[in-house]
């Protein structure tokens, strides 16, 4: 009877109470830890240079969409004062602005080079794109072409003269 009261003794001891080997087993060791933190960096030093490419290269899209939006500005701003606004793109000098006012916006070459055609040229080669206060415009197109390791990508912005719209499209 005391040999049956050591045995169901013992096995509720180990139970309430792990032993401290049995504790130490469940954490990660130093070498682990340490080949973790290897990996990482290892992971870190290959995709790092890519990613701050990535981030400081001037997007092309980008781009053409602040365009778009500078043109779209340019359209209410005519309605709402009732006269005529004229948006500027000078693709020799890769920048755009804003006639009779605003500064200048000059293109990043990493974005791309700017083309534009349209109805009203100037002799220096800059392109007018002209808002109607009924909303219409002069029409005409934008397009900024970049240059990758996977070939040229090009974004082409086109006005609708009567419509009054600027539509973005991709083609590669």
């Amino acid at each position: 009877m005391r040999l049956i009261a050591l045995l169901t003794h013992g096995q509720t001891r180990q139970t309430r109470y792990p032993s401290i080997r049995r504790r130490a087993q469940t954490g990660f060791t130093l070498i682990e830890l340490v080949l973790v933190l290897f990996i990482m960096a290892i992971a870190a030093v290959l995709v790092g240079p890519e990613l701050t490419q990535r981030f400081t290269t001037a997007d092309p899209r980008r781009v053409i969409v602040q365009l778009r939006a500078a043109m779209e500005l340019m359209r209410v701003q005519a309605v709402q004062s009732g006269r005529e606004e004229v948006l500027v793109v000078a693709p020799r000098a890769n920048i755009y602005w804003h006639e009779g006012g605003g500064e200048r916006v000059e293109v990043a070459e990493e974005s791309g080079a700017l083309a534009a055609r349209g109805f009203f040229v100037r002799e220096e080669g800059e392109v007018e794109f002209r808002f109607y206060p009924d909303g219409t415009n002069s029409g005409g197109e934008v397009w900024i072409e970049k240059e990758r390791k996977s070939g040229v990508t090009l974004y082409r912005l086109a006005l609708n003269p009567l419509l009054g719209t600027a539509i973005i499209s991709r083609e590669d």
